[in-house]
């Protein structure tokens, strides 16, 4: 039954900041079917709001005279839901340390896909994700929901050339990683290039700290036959970008994780990894992740990128920065760093380690990324452009 366009305004005597809207005719939408319930009403508000409903009214109001659909569609068309997206989703709320309930994810599938959740597909994700903070934000970033989001006013694109093609990189033009582009793609898809003759073919890649995608551009472009390019972001407002530019360049093997990494064997084991072809670490602690992981990445003759900050180094406590290049040095088989012009250049004594740390000295952020490799085969056929 449809309800008419009064109705549905009685669930917001006490809510200022949500319209509703009666369900449009010939919606794909099949959740009328489903009972609208008090505890389904308090988890939409948390999942798509981050706060609770105004009263038990609203609540009651909701459940007397709205459907899902009306619930749905009340919350995505308010001026709330488009001033918490554009403030880039704050994570507050008690409620998000709660244990994870069937009401819960029940409710969160009905948001994202409008319908109620086929067999196994609520065991199948919350098998991967393991939180309410990490289930959030996977529904804020589906293209149901992100999709429906207004659009940054800063937002734009730019063209990137990188060796193997054209790619193409949203986000705002503010943001330093989109005004630095491509900075390291460019060397990364060369180096892929050189290294894996067959464009990657059934190669896995991960990326910790993707940020807004600008090297996850240069990986795919580089080793365009991979099996799997894995990426994780943290900052929701850089993962839906990231997901933006995934999407837009159609880089179908890509997926997006909105969350840290964590350790590295316990990351292919949540995602039932048995090949680890590339590792690109740029978040704080990297090289330390490196070096304690360092017999499972020589096992599985990984190319590890490294990022190695200077500034953060230099403050913590401990050995310095060339301490810590020599270490890895001594515990990979080849590191590689690059030149002013992106030439490789294997680091094989200490002069050459400290050139390498000079030159990211001299980099504005005082950071740089070097390679842990199997092997340097690939240097003499590495071509920029």
């Amino acid at each position: 039954m449809r309800l008419n366009d009064a109705a549905p305004r009685r669930a917001f005597q006490d809510s200022p900041h949500i319209t509703s809207h009666p369900p449009k005719r010939g919606s794909s939408f099949r959740s009328m079917q489903v009972h609208l319930t008090p505890v389904m009403v308090r988890w939409a508000y948390r999942l798509l709001l981050g706060r609770e409903p105004e009263s038990q009214a609203t609540i009651d109001n909701w459940c007397g005279v709205g459907s899902f659909h009306d619930l749905r569609e009340g919350i995505l068309s308010s001026p709330e839901m488009a001033e918490l997206s554009i403030a880039g989703f704050p994570e507050t709320g008690g409620w998000m340390d709660d244990e994870v309930t069937e009401e819960a994810v029940f409710t969160l599938l009905m948001l994202r896909d409008g319908q109620p959740p086929g067999a196994g597909v609520m065991e199948a994700f919350q098998a991967q994700h393991a939180n309410l903070l990490d289930m959030r934000r996977a529904l804020l970033l589906s293209p149901s929901i992100n999709g429906r989001m207004p659009r940054d006013a800063h937002s734009g694109s730019r063209q990137l050339v990188l060796p193997g093609g054209l790619a193409r990189l949203w986000g705002d033009p503010r943001d330093p990683e989109f005004v630095g582009a491509p900075g390291f793609a460019p060397r990364y898809a060369a180096l892929l290039q050189a290294a894996w003759a067959d464009g990657g073919e059934g190669r896995v890649m991960v990326e910790s700290e993707a940020g807004i995608g600008v090297v996850t551009l240069g990986l795919a472009m580089g080793a365009p036959r991979h099996a799997m390019l894995l990426t994780h972001e943290p900052s929701l407002r850089k993962a839906a970008t990231l997901a933006e530019n995934v999407a837009g360049n159609r880089l179908s093997t890509a997926h997006v994780r909105d969350f840290e990494m964590g350790g590295i064997a316990p990351m292919m084991e949540r995602e039932g990894l048995e090949r680890l072809d590339l590792l690109r670490l740029a978040e704080p602690g990297a090289l330390r992740l490196a070096l304690e992981n360092a017999p499972l990445l020589r096992a599985h003759g990984t190319f590890v990128i490294i990022g190695f900050d200077l500034t953060q180094l230099l403050l913590q406590p401990g050995p310095s920065p060339l301490s810590l290049l020599a270490e890895c040095c001594a515990t990979f088989a080849h590191v590689v760093a690059f030149g002013a012009s992106n030439e490789p250049i294997a680091l094989l004594d200490e002069v050459m380690m400290k050139v390498a740390l000079r030159r990211a000295l001299m980099r504005p952020d005082r950071r740089d990324e070097f390679i842990l490799c199997p092997d340097l085969d690939w240097i003499d056929r590495f071509r920029l452009f």
